[in-house]
């Protein structure tokens, strides 16, 4: 396997910068920055978005455009119905709403996890069914990172807060739906192209689990701390730390 590039390195070192720079927002009172977090989730999703683009040229632009749509529409589903995670809201911290529902960031901030599990899972597995059960747990595994801490921080508010550190199980259940069905929508738009998927795809992921993992330790949790240890290992591990 190849050492890694330059811009990799680059990239990890950003990683660990972003795991520190989690300490502040975990003991800071982050009500007033809600524009900060608005930059912040646009800047870590543009790596993978500019490595799917650079590798898929029109399929990968339509990927996230159809993926981005999809992630915007089964949020207010569930936000206004509780189906499929759950009754709940986004408090005002991660940008303005769509028709007073859903942030304009949620594209940015869940098509980078789900880009990363389907290129961790692409690399891992043959297969159609083992990629759609695989890429499925690997989304699942980062929102049980994020979501834990999110809700700590007051991201957004749980209407009924359950036994995983306040987060109700049947979010879990409805990760596993919305992200079985974001599977199945990659294989459609990108069919055997897939394979073009290069390791620059799974570099917004790790970014983001590194702050997300570090703030997890930060805030006490446990079990979702050592959830991003496991994924992060994974990450370096497949890629070889080649992470562009």
């Amino acid at each position: 396997m190849n050492r890694p590039s330059g811009k990799s390195i680059i990239i990890l070192l950003v990683g660990i910068i972003l795991a520190f720079s989690s300490y502040f927002v975990a003991n800071v009172d982050i009500g007033g920055y809600s524009a900060v977090s608005v930059v912040f989730i646009i800047s870590m999703a543009l790596p993978s978005f500019i490595s799917v683009i650079r590798d898929l040229r029109g399929r990968g632009v339509i990927l996230i455009l159809v993926l981005g749509t999809y992630a915007i529409l089964i949020e207010t589903l569930a936000i206004v119905t509780g189906f499929p995670y759950s009754e709940f809201h986004y408090t005002g911290l991660i940008g303005l709403k769509i028709l007073g529902h859903t942030p304009f960031t949620v594209p940015f901030a869940w098509l980078p996890l789900f880009l990363g599990s389907a290129y961790l899972a692409k690399e891992s597995v043959g297969g159609k069914l083992k990629f759609l059960g695989l890429s499925t747990l690997l989304v699942v595994l980062t929102d049980v990172v994020i979501d834990p801490a999110a809700v700590a921080l007051n991201f957004w508010i749980w209407s009924n807060p359950g036994i995983f550190y306040g987060v109700p199980l049947q979010n879990f259940a409805g990760w596993v739906l919305s992200g079985f069905i974001a599977s199945l929508i990659l294989l459609v738009v990108l069919g055997d192209s897939m394979k073009e998927m290069k390791s620059g795809t799974i570099s917004s992921l790790y970014l983001i689990m590194c702050f997300w993992t570090a703030a997890c330790l930060f805030l006490g949790l446990e079990i979702p701390f050592i959830t991003g240890l496991i994924l992060l290992a994974l990450i370096l591990i497949k890629t070889g730390a080649n992470l562009w």
